[in-house]
């Protein structure tokens, strides 16, 4: 809900926090920030696939982090029930190229995948965003909204990998020390 993720958008009780210069300021951007959360909550309950807004780099090239650090940021929120669907055998592989570009530059070098070049970003942020539809679909089955429900099959949107399987994000490990066993903080 709204009042859940606003505080973490506007900074909360941290320095970081957001003051507006007048009501009218407040009530433009809270307008504009409610609106994309509608069109992002309609586009999504049609079965439509949502197309995150990504940031260009000097480059002019869409790298995708900033979009999966907020997005993972996000998912602490209710990090049991993420930390749930990542845990999946069957539905967790959705989340692979959000963790993938959320930990390209992790300051632990054991984090991080292999690089990522144009051509592999390219289809890493085609599948975050098939993974955004996959996610949504587990949480989400038959516009359900109590995540108690999913247990409904739902469909796949990346093949099951195993946890001894070499992680599909590049870094080299199993699954299992991976994406796999990542937590959300």
């Amino acid at each position: 809900m709204p009042s859940e993720y606003m505080p973490e958008v506007l900074g909360s009780e941290t320095p970081e926090t957001h003051r507006f210069e007048s009501i009218e300021e407040a009530d433009e951007i809270l307008g504009l920030l409610m609106r994309h959360w509608n069109d992002i909550a309609r586009t999504l309950s049609k079965g439509e696939i949502y197309l995150p807004l990504l940031l260009l780099d000097e480059n002019g090239l869409e790298r995708g982090n900033d979009w999966a650090r907020g997005f993972m940021r996000g998912t602490r929120l209710r990090h049991d029930v993420w930390a749930e669907l990542l845990a999946d055998d069957d539905h967790g592989g959705c989340m692979i190229p959000m963790m993938m570009l959320y930990h390209e530059h992790d300051e632990d070098p054991t984090m991080r995948p292999k690089p990522i070049g144009p051509e592999q970003r390219e289809k890493v942020i085609e599948s975050m965003v098939a993974g955004l539809v996959g996610a949504y679909r587990y949480f989400r089955p038959h516009g359900k909204p109590d995540v108690r429900s999913r247990r409904a099959e739902s469909p796949h949107t990346s093949s099951k990998v195993g946890r001894n399987d070499p992680c599909p994000c590049g870094s080299g490990k199993k699954y299992k020390r991976c994406c796999g066993g990542a937590t959300i903080h």
